[in-house]
């Protein structure tokens, strides 16, 4: 009886062993170098189901499915992987790659100037970049501060006086761009087609008329949600209404 229960706990803890995180994304490494990416992909969602998740982890699964000619999910976790690292080179350009399998091509409208370089400022740096940004500029400022408070000479404190002031600008601009990065890395408005073919509609109703055609791997904008239908907006300015079991939340 006392063999039986010591072969029971060996089974239970080598069970637990074998489905860890680590072993897993072993597991699913390996798979992927054995080029088989289905199994790969089963793996990496294997892992994602644990509540972990990394750039790196959607980045590999993103490949196992782009692998395995599955654009939408390959783009999915593109974009996913992206969000957890905006500046990731391999993954920009992984994600431009999956586009091009894509069949909708969809134009952005022209944006101003100044939103493009606003848009080029805030996302120059991912989350984690401008926390310690902001973390760095607070000791300049407190520095600073304490620079103003003890110095003698006018012109010091002239000196020290404005830059606290441009210091006190760069943080609470930092700040800013922290919570853009921040509603940026947790947005839901955002999703990825994921059917082969879907046809927009001018109200969310199977009976209204249709508007324009959806493909696997397109991204779209989540307006509204009504019921079991989603309003999305496409970077062309086209507006309609789809079910929402077509897309997967970004």
């Amino acid at each position: 009886m006392k063999r039986f229960i010591m072969v029971i706990l060996l089974f239970v803890v080598y069970a637990s062993l074998a489905s860890s995180p680590q072993q897993l994304l072993e597991d699913a490494n390996e798979a992927y170098k054995r080029s088989e990416y289905a199994h790969a992909a089963e793996l990496y969602e294997e892992i994602l189901d644990q509540n972990l998740e990394s750039a790196e982890l959607y980045y590999n699964l993103g490949n196992a499915y782009y692998k395995s000619n599955r654009i939408g999910p390959a783009i999915l976790n593109y974009e996913r992987a992206l969000r957890l690292d905006p500046l990731d080179e391999n993954i920009q350009h992984n994600l431009e790659v999956a586009h091009t399998r894509t069949v909708d091509r969809i134009d952005q409208l022209p944006m101003l100037f100044y939103e493009r370089w606003y848009m080029a400022l805030w996302t120059m740096q991912s989350l984690d970049g401008w926390a310690v940004t902001t973390i760095i500029l607070i000791i300049l400022m407190l520095a600073v501060t304490s620079l103003y408070l003890f110095s003698r000479t006018i012109m010091l404190k002239k000196v020290s006086f404005y830059t606290m002031l441009l210091l006190l600008v760069m943080v609470l601009m930092s700040g800013f761009f922290i919570r853009k990065q921040y509603k940026r890395l947790h947005a839901s408005h955002e999703g990825i087609v994921m059917q082969t073919r879907v046809t927009a509609k001018s109200s969310p109703s199977m009976q209204s008329p249709d508007l324009f055609l959806l493909h696997e791997g397109t991204k779209v904008d989540i307006r509204t949600t009504l019921g079991q239908w989603y309003e999305i907006s496409l970077p062309n300015g086209n507006v309609g209404w789809i079910k929402n079991e077509s897309i997967e939340i970004i």
